[in-house]
């Protein structure tokens, strides 16, 4: 049985299809991802990242998910699929060989096109879903409220009735309560698309858009408001937005127990900044030791009430910040102002902390609360957001909301 690896590029929600020329032997003129035979006993993930390199020269891609390997048939042959997807920063890709076109679309396209046996079945082995979401303590609210976005939107285009969106839709704000920007997102497509399965497709995918403008423009605000150096921790693609942007060295907590910190700064050396790591236990006393202009945090929830829900740490930081006489910088979409003030902890796993025999009790947060008043500003894509404006945005959010009490 042959097998193949189908490599899946993913860029502001849409990924890369390519078209195979008319004069291949097996399905030419057909739809596809970036595919070729591999050996039987590779690893599905290596050949794929070498595939995607040299097909289209993206060096930067990182795994977003490999799925599990299923069986097609096409041409009376079967092959054994191995699907991978890859998120890319960019889209500048050279010429691919051995196609006839390529095309940055929704991957709900695949259902209207023409394509290799067995493609959109591989696409849902690593699309983003409800349990993929909840699991996820790597990424930051930002971009898993646009992954939720692409559930809503995948689901939408093979729905029977707009009433299994709705499911879907409070699936997902239960996978992850504590992240308001993806009540809020889901809210906005929900409540403004007709009740209809092709509304609500149609809607996701422009909201998707808007988000990452919306993101990408918070992090323009930051860059242009702050001077560095600065301290952060963990991981917000808003927050290396604008740090990469301003140039100016960063230090970086690691941000245990998954290091998340190690991930953004090892992202912003490879774009040239200069980049200091430390323990979270350290930075309060790195802060006092060393010069900074400002302390750059992200969020993934801002309640009304002005205090800031973030990765465990952002209260000490911004309490050694106060210490220290350093201004403390929240930059965030509005939509991560949520419509109360209720603070929904969540608990990583114990043996993350501790994996001994003894009878230890172990506490594990995810999130702290850093009260408000410990915060100099946030920053997001309409400027400088202050108590007042959270509170009014926190209204428009809520009546957003409304669908669900119509239910």
């Amino acid at each position: 049985m042959t097998e193949i690896v189908i490599a899946f590029i993913r860029n502001r929600g849409e990924v890369l299809l390519t078209r195979r020329g008319g004069d291949v032997d097996i399905a030419p003129g057909h739809w596809d991802g970036i595919s070729a035979r591999i050996d039987e006993g590779t690893s599905a993930v290596d050949a794929a990242r070498r595939l995607v390199l040299s097909a289209t020269g993206l060096s930067s891609v990182t795994l977003a998910y490999a799925g599990e390997s299923f069986t097609a048939r096409e041409a009376g042959r079967e092959r054994t699929i191995h699907p991978v997807l890859f998120d890319s920063p960019g889209r500048d890709i050279g010429a691919v060989e051995g196609v006839e076109t390529v095309e940055w679309v929704s991957p709900t396209a695949m259902l209207e096109r023409e394509t290799v046996a067995g493609l959109w079945e591989a696409y849902e082995q690593v699309a983003p879903s409800p349990t993929t979401i909840g699991a996820d303590t790597i990424h930051g609210a930002a971009t898993l409220s646009i992954r939720a976005l692409e559930v809503v939107r995948d689901r939408a285009a093979v729905a029977s009735d707009w009433r299994e969106l709705v499911e879907t839709a409070l699936e997902l704000q239960d996978a992850r309560p504590s992240m308001a920007v993806l009540e809020n997102r889901l809210n906005r497509v929900m409540t403004t698309a007709e009740q209809s399965t092709s509304a609500v497709h149609d809607r996701a995918i422009e909201e998707i858009g808007a988000a990452l403008d919306a993101d990408a423009t918070a992090a323009e605000t930051a860059a242009n408001r702050i001077e560095g150096p600065i301290a952060t921790l963990s991981w917000s693609g808003t927050v290396e937005d604008a740090l990469t942007e301003l140039g100016a060295p960063v230090t970086v907590a690691e941000s245990r127990p998954n290091r998340e910190g190690i991930e953004i700064a090892e992202s912003l050396a490879r774009k040239g900044l200069d980049v200091t790591v430390t323990t979270d236990a350290a930075l309060p006393a790195v802060l006092s030791d060393r010069e900074f202009e400002a302390v750059l945090v992200g969020a993934d929830t801002i309640l009304p009430n002005g205090d800031i829900v973030n990765k465990v740490g952002t209260r000490a930081l911004a309490l050694a910040a106060e210490r220290a006489d350093l201004p403390v910088y929240v930059v965030a979409a509005r939509d991560k102002v949520a419509t109360d003030d209720t603070f929904h902890p969540e608990q990583g796993p114990e043996t993350a902390v501790y994996d001994g025999g003894e009878a230890i009790t172990v506490r594990n947060p995810v999130f702290d609360l850093t009260p408000g008043d410990l915060v100099t500003g946030v920053l997001t894509e309409d400027g400088l957001l202050d108590q007042r404006g959270i509170s009014v945005v926190a209204a428009q959010h809520r009546s957003n909301a409304d669908w669900v009490d119509d239910l």
